[in-house]
């Protein structure tokens, strides 16, 4: 449950987002300093991920290398280490890092918020003063503005062909929960609950399971692109138009 202290970040980390990306989007032109843009939030996250590491040992403790910071074991990991390779990706005209790029931004967007507003470290210890709270929000926070920022920077466009993007994003992300219960098998580790495939996220939600969530994520980005398009669009360019054109010559 959300007390005060964590509204007011999750508030002030929205405005901050939206007011920042207008100013870049306004003012930033130049495709270098746009890639330096996406750059640096990239390299952000990652700092601000790891900071526990370097906090406990300057303050003498032995750091606690927690178990995501080496694995990608959720949706906002696998974000985060996306949002890098995109960032140093040479061939940005290529279709592979326009694939990366929308699944980079959805999971972004989508590990971000729920990052934040359900932050399961900051639920189970309420103290934004201890740093290894703060800093799960902060990564979240920089992460989401890198990733939003593939959109406003022109790096993707919104449409309903991102649909197919977005189904390749979600079989990587089940591959790579598997993949990771498996290592800690073979290893004879407890498997950790990657991807939830082993538990719902929460408890008390009964129909929350991956297989709800993967689909509520697509009709939600089929819903989201299908109104831009309708709105943005003429009528030849949206995705019913272009289907039944294909249709036609065949």
């Amino acid at each position: 449950m959300s007390d005060l202290n964590h509204i007011l970040y999750t508030t002030i980390s929205f405005l901050i987002t939206i007011i920042g990306l207008i100013i870049f989007g306004i003012f930033v032109k130049k495709q270098n300093h746009k890639d330096l843009i996406v750059k640096t939030f990239a390299i952000l996250t990652l700092i601000i991920h790891f900071s526990t590491l370097w906090t406990d040992y300057f303050s003498g403790n032995t750091p606690n290398v927690a178990t995501p910071m080496i694995l990608p074991l959720y949706p906002c990991n696998v974000a985060m280490w996306l949002l890098v390779i995109v960032a140093f990706f040479k061939n940005k005209e290529s279709k592979i890092f326009t694939v990366l790029s929308i699944i980079t931004f959805y999971l972004g967007i989508i590990g971000g918020v729920i990052g934040i507003v359900f932050n399961e470290i900051y639920i189970a210890t309420p103290d934004l003063r201890v740093w290894d709270v703060l800093n799960g929000l902060l990564s979240h926070s920089t992460m989401m503005f890198g990733c939003i920022y593939l959109l406003v920077g022109g790096y993707i466009k919104i449409r309903v062909s991102n649909l197919i993007s977005a189904v390749f994003g979600l079989i990587l992300l089940v591959a790579d929960g598997g993949l990771m219960i498996l290592l800690h098998i073979i290893f004879g580790l407890e498997p950790p609950n990657s991807m939830y495939l082993l538990a719902r996220p929460f408890e008390n939600i009964v129909w929350l399971n991956v297989a709800t969530i993967g689909l509520m994520a697509v009709a939600l980005i089929f819903i989201v692109t299908a109104l831009y398009e309708q709105f943005a669009l003429p009528k030849e360019d949206r995705w019913y138009s272009k289907i039944k054109k294909h249709l036609n010559k065949n």
